[in-house]
């Protein structure tokens, strides 16, 4: 089993081996009353005016030898010392995306190997979708050695999380029921932590290493982009590829597979994620018969994680770009399609590569 699969990927290729086929005063008043200050002192000047001259007017005759007048000295008043304004003490603004879409500033793979008790490695595969467009951040780390261990973290802004999710906060679940991919969710001042693995132990030890810190870095909920895919029903999908193929072998898929996880429910809650799966009866003998589309409206493609899985650039009518990734996993090439601000993967064993671009292409026709 390839390590470098996605949790959606991981569940998938477990699916299909399991089972054969198959979320403030008013400025006027200052100016009213300057002028009402202005007026009443222009009137105490006058009054006082007409008294002096009243005065002079009734009073017996003047001598014409002047009396001095006592020379008064005035002392100054002292000047009050002004109050120093306190500079205020600046602060590092709250990133829009959680942790900064960083997976490494959410854990290093010590702190993971540590808690896991043995040696793992972040490994995101090169998923459709990105949890940055809605605000939040998915990792997955899996073991290094010899065994199958996995884990996972999502961190998103809890305004992102539809109240489908949000009503699970603080159920843990029981592990010994389905240890493949047990899952839980809790709320951290306005952050939302997911967390899943395959013991109670591993969940409880994630959630209290990253809560406190997911507080301090939630993230900002977002509206999907302009020009983010609508995703369409699968049945209009799947006639879209049966006509551009000419051949009447796509049908519906007879599994019975699809994606789930609190971070996954958020996203396609959001809009920000869609599957669809068909099959194609025309598949070579020995493979199977699937065709899985993950959409991701809004996420742009993952060009690292493209580039370190040996992406080839290929041509995908009406797409911005395109990569194809043989036997990127055990059981299936992908095709990663970029259209505008949208990513679409098609993953499948049972097509070429020239196959899988027509795939590409009538998806993206159906789409526009």
């Amino acid at each position: 089993m390839n390590d470098e699969l996605t949790p959606d990927e991981r569940a998938a290729m477990r699916a299909r081996i399991v089972g054969g086929a198959r979320d403030i005063a008013p400025a006027g008043a200052h100016r009213n009353a300057w002028i009402a200050g202005s007026v009443a002192a222009v009137l105490v000047v006058a009054i006082a005016g007409a008294v002096v001259a009243t005065s002079t007017l009734s009073a017996p005759p003047i001598a014409n030898t002047p009396t001095p007048s006592p020379t008064v000295t005035s002392t100054p008043s002292p000047s009050a010392t002004p109050t120093p304004t306190p500079t205020p003490t600046p602060t590092a603004p709250t990133p829009a995306i959680a942790f900064d879409g960083d997976c490494g500033a959410v854990f290093d793979d010590a702190a993971v190997s540590a808690i896991i008790g043995v040696p793992m490695a972040l490994s995101n595969g090169v998923p459709a979708q990105e949890a940055g467009v809605l605000g939040g951040v998915r990792c997955q780390w899996i073991a290094t050695g010899d065994g199958y261990q996995a884990v996972g973290v999502s961190v998103f802004p809890w305004d992102a999380v539809p109240e489908t999710v949000g009503s699970q906060a603080g159920i843990m679940p029981d592990c010994t029921i389905d240890g493949f991919s047990c899952q839980y969710v809790d709320r951290f001042g306005d952050a939302a932590v997911m967390v899943w693995g395959s013991t109670n132990a591993q969940l409880e030890a994630l959630t209290d290493a990253v809560g406190e810190r997911a507080a301090r870095s939630p993230g900002t909920a977002r509206s999907l982009p302009a020009g983010a895919w609508t995703v369409p029903e699968c049945a209009d999908i799947r006639d879209a590829i049966d006509a551009a193929r000419g051949r009447g072998d796509i049908v519906d898929h007879r599994g019975d597979y699809y994606p789930r996880g609190f971070d996954w429910e958020v996203l396609r809650e959001r809009g920000a994620a869609a599957y669809c799966a068909v099959d194609n009866l025309s598949a070579p003998e020995g493979t199977t018969t699937v065709v899985d589309m993950m959409f991701g409206p809004g996420s742009s493609p993952d060009l690292d994680a493209i580039s370190r899985h040996g992406g080839l650039s290929v041509e995908v009518s009406g797409a911005d770009a395109a990569w194809y990734l043989p036997d990127l996993t055990s059981t299936a090439s992908v095709l990663v399609v970029q259209s505008g601000p949208n990513t679409l993967t098609v993953g499948t064993q049972s097509m070429t590569e020239e196959e899988m671009r027509q795939v590409g292409a009538a998806v993206i026709a159906a789409l526009g």
